[in-house]
């Protein structure tokens, strides 16, 4: 990453950041008046006995003083708005662009360690850099205007100055890249920690049914350990940095005072001249430092630079503009589909056609393709080879915000958010619920209107208050209060007593209203209940 594409993100708060360039050349003003102030009040006031003198330039530094301070605290409000807006920016933008994703990324890593390692790759960026390019305005406006006052108190100490600054830009030089390697390595040590705890955040159960929480917590505790070490030796290199500079202008400051010595002995300098050259010396080093230490930061960044490319160039799915939908699908089909994952086909050659009004149930072994079929429909995965069309037309042709709304789906995995049934099944649409008359769904209703809260009632994380079939009868009645053209139902009764697995197939026979049915079932009293049964082995 280099210091223009650093820059480059800032270009949306360009006013903000023309505010934090004039409250700089502010500040540099400051800065640069201050010295000659102290000179005066040493050469003019104390050296003279003059007290008149001397009050009256220490209210003026006062005065200069507290001008400055006030004006860093406005630069500071405003780098720490550009900042959290920046970051915001960023995390959103990752955050949406997660979303948009094949899914098919998420069956290799999972979301949460997709999202958390992008999510980390920010954080890591504007922790470590967003200041450091906020300050550097100010430095560089101090730099310029101390060069000129160095020049004007004495040449010779600003040549002897100057030549000291190719031995700190070749320590940095050194321990720039080795400050890449260890940032490289902590981030990967931080990406591997994502990757083990997405899994036992899904796991966390058969922690507890296979007695492995000992096992667990040992794991836990290398990978902190891990990552504690590559940060130890990130945090060393960067004190090392720090010890190596601090000894160069340790060097340097005495040398000046020897060297004032003379120039003071010689009638060539004040002794207040001297007192604001070292002061000026300082506001030079200060942006050298700043400067060279960036550079290290960017090598730092770098690796996290080089990770949210690579997420933000992962493949989304089609969210542009797509053909548009006619009032009704009339058709449709499968034609030669066929999916493979790893070395194992999952279908060959599968066809499928299903008109509007039908209603046709898929059965088989376990893996046998069933739920592949659900999610070829749903795009939830793509065919190796073959199509899937609507009406003729591949259902890849459609923005797939407008594919999706013409589903409603029951889903094997249930999931239920953190709130109440009424939010898991309106998602937040204002109106009531329509089922309280409707007969044929007692078996899913009669339950929550048993309940003190009724449709009020928390459903828990991730539904955890429920039993597996309330479940999955809020989800069936997420599925019908979306009015969509076509139902999906995969395993829509694995978790359901006997009394509404009955119920389910007489809604499925008598009260169904949907212009398409797919329902993937093991249980063949519903699939009977279904136009067309396809078999998978």
């Amino acid at each position: 990453m280099t210091f223009i594409e650093a820059l480059s993100l800032l270009k949306p708060y360009r006013r903000q950041m023309g505010a934090i360039m004039a409250l700089a050349l502010a500040i540099s003003a400051v800065s640069m008046v201050t010295p000659f102030v102290n000179r005066n009040m040493l050469d003019e006031g104390l050296l003279q006995g003059d007290t008149a003198v001397v009050i009256r330039l220490v209210l003026l530094l006062i005065l200069l003083q507290v001008g400055g301070q006030l004006i860093e605290y406005l630069q500071r409000l405003l780098e720490i708005g550009v900042t959290n807006a920046l970051g915001k920016k960023l995390k959103t933008e990752a955050f949406a662009h997660g979303l948009k994703l094949k899914p098919g990324y998420f069956k290799e890593q999972g979301f949460y360690k997709t999202i958390s390692d992008a999510l980390y790759d920010i954080s890591n960026i504007m922790s470590i850099a967003s200041n450091s390019f906020m300050i550097i305005f100010v430095i560089i406006c101090k730099c310029i205007g101390a060069l000129i006052g160095l020049v004007i108190l004495d040449w010779r100490l600003t040549l002897f100055v100057l030549l000291i600054m190719p031995v700190k830009l070749w320590l940095n030089a050194a321990i720039r890249r080795r400050a890449e390697k260890r940032s490289r390595e902590l981030m990967e040590d931080n990406k591997s920690y994502n990757a083990w705890l997405s899994g036992i955040l899904s796991g966390v159960i058969d922690v507890k049914l296979w007695n492995l929480r000992e096992k667990v917590t040992s794991e836990y505790e290398s990978h902190v350990g891990t990552i504690n070490r590559s940060s130890k030796k990130l945090s060393l290199l960067n004190a090392r940095n720090r010890f190596f500079t601090a000894g160069v202008e340790f060097t340097l400051m005495n040398g000046l005072y020897i060297l004032g010595a003379y120039l003071i002995a010689g009638g060539r300098l004040t002794f207040g001249g001297l007192m604001a050259f070292i002061t000026f010396t300082a506001y030079v080093l200060m942006p050298v430092n700043v400067i060279m230490d960036l550079r290290i930061i960017l090598r730092q960044i770098s690796p996290s630079v080089e990770g949210l490319r690579r997420f933000h160039a992962l493949e989304e799915e089609r969210y542009g503009p797509g053909l548009p939908f006619g009032d009704k699908v009339s058709v449709i089909e499968f034609r030669d589909v066929s999916v493979t994952l790893g070395d194992r086909e999952i279908l060959k050659g599968f066809n499928m056609k299903v008109s509007r009004g039908e209603t046709v149930a898929i059965v088989g072994d376990n893996g046998s393709g069933k739920t592949t079929v659900v999610n070829l429909l749903l795009r939830l995965c793509e065919p190796d080879e073959g199509q899937i069309l609507m009406d003729g037309i591949p259902i890849t042709e459609y923005n797939i915000e407008d594919y999706r709304q013409r589903f409603s789906v029951v889903y094997q995995d249930i999931h239920l958010f953190e709130g109440t049934v009424r939010d898991n099944i309106t998602f937040g649409e204002s109106g009531d619920i329509p089922y309280g008359g409707d007969e044929g769904l007692r078996f899913c209703t009669e339950a929550i209107e048993s309940w003190e809260e009724r449709y009020e009632t928390q459903v828990g994380s991730d539904g955890g208050k429920l039993s597996g079939g309330e479940q999955q009868k809020i989800a069936l009645l997420r599925a019908l209060y979306r009015k969509a053209e076509i139902l999906v139902l995969d395993e829509p009764t694995s978790n359901y007593d006997k009394e509404s697995e009955v119920e389910f197939r007489r809604y499925i026979e008598r009260d169904m209203d949907y212009d398409f049915c797919f329902i993937v079932t093991h249980d063949m009293g519903v699939a009977e209940k279904a136009d067309t049964i396809y078999h998978l082995s």
